[in-house]
């Protein structure tokens, strides 16, 4: 599928930095690079990635991935690192290190320390080492394709043109007008290196809107392979373990039930029931509701630090229902939590195969896996 260029080392020794430059690019330009980008927050952007890649991997196809810069932080042995580098170097079996798959996981310190040509430089050889032994790369962007909120000085539409890569985008769907201008102004200035359009999110009574007015408008305008995904609360749940871990909470009573599935959070006692009535009488709480069980209730948070009493520890063991205690006030606590993108981990695969099942009704998700593997 792929041109392999071979060059010595002694050779390359040999070369000027520009020489250099030109046969990285070249050599870049005869392989699939294919950019997943998106034009605001919370558009799904790592789990289409990881539906994509678990799609490649079915038809035979091996990627490789690379994420320039970083878009949240992680603890892993001891340092900070971007979570998508973590899960793809996980779920991809990659072996180089978490630096080397997100070289700039703190964007700002990047450009304190090197001009954005080095920077280029740095992404350029990076894509190169990556594509090495693969079929095509992934490479993650950041969290707007024109600009971020750091002081990154690179947008992800600078880096798709520099690497002549093909370009994904995802589009959290927001209003008819605002959908449209977003996509039209990438389309743009991208044209044909346009591959695929996702739009995510949208809400259930807003898909014959899609389907009758924003696609129609998009195809007048020659944007084609154009596909939406409705908005699934499965796609979007967060885990008990990761709340926790967002409020630096200590786990009362169940340890065991860290994957519970949180689908919202409530201050109210209106989902209460039998045994957690009691928690009425708690005025410093936040109610987490699942997608099951008798009450919907996946766990409990007692906030501004108070240590919860005898009578309530009898409660959530008789209900079987996790309790965690956190510092902040239950206001302060859901605003950090809202703050907070959620970040996906390998245990959460059944997600990438849920997404992958809801593509596949429109064979949206062939559609795009053919338009980034057929090279001319």
């Amino acid at each position: 599928m792929s041109r392999i260029l071979i060059l010595s080392c002694k050779d390359r020794l040999r070369l000027d930095e520009d020489d250099q430059r030109f046969l990285t690019r070249r050599f870049l330009s005869n392989m699939s690079l294919v950019y997943i980008s998106t034009t605001g927050d919370h558009a799904g952007q790592s789990l289409i990635t990881w539906a994509i890649s678990r799609r490649l991997l079915e038809k035979g196809i091996n990627p490789g991935f690379f994420k320039p810069f970083g878009t949240g932080r992680m603890r892993v042995d001891n340092i900070w690192a971007d979570p998508d580098a973590f899960l793809f170097r996980e779920v991809l079996n990659i072996h180089e290190p978490l630096d080397m798959i997100c070289p700039f996981a703190e964007p700002e310190n990047a450009e304190k320390q090197q001009r954005p040509k080095n920077i280029l430089d740095k992404i350029r050889k990076s894509a190169e080492h990556f594509l090495a032994g693969k079929d095509l790369l992934l490479i993650l962007g950041s969290k707007h394709i024109f600009f971020d909120d750091t002081l990154n000085s690179l947008p992800d539409i600078s880096i798709i043109s520099e690497l002549n890569a093909d370009l994904i985008l995802l589009h959290r769907y927001r209003k008819l007008s605002t959908t449209l201008y977003s996509i039209l102004s990438v389309h743009s200035l991208l044209r044909e290196k346009v591959k695929g359009i996702i739009i995510n999110r949208v809400p259930l009574d807003k898909i014959e809107e899609v389907r009758r007015q924003i696609i129609p408008a998009l195809h007048e305008k020659g944007i084609l392979n154009i596909s939406f995904i409705p908005e699934d609360p499965a796609l979007s749940y967060r885990r008990l373990g990761e709340i926790c871990d967002i409020l630096d909470g200590n786990i009362i009573f169940g340890k065991d039930q860290l994957d519970n599935a949180i689908e919202r959070m409530s201050v109210g006692a209106t989902n209460l029931c039998d045994d957690l009535l009691l928690f009425k009488r708690v005025y410093n709480k936040i109610v987490l509701l699942g997608p099951s069980n008798d009450c919907g209730i996946a766990g409990i948070i007692m906030t501004g630090n108070r240590e919860p009493g005898e009578r309530v520890l009898e409660a959530v063991k008789k209900a079987n229902t996790p309790l965690v205690l956190i510092k902040e006030d239950s206001l302060e606590a859901l605003e950090r939590l809202e703050g907070v993108m959620p970040s996906l981990l390998p245990e959460d695969e059944n997600k990438a195969i849920y997404c992958a099942g809801i593509m596949d009704q429109s064979d949206s998700l062939n559609r795009l896996i053919e338009s980034i593997v057929s090279k001319p």
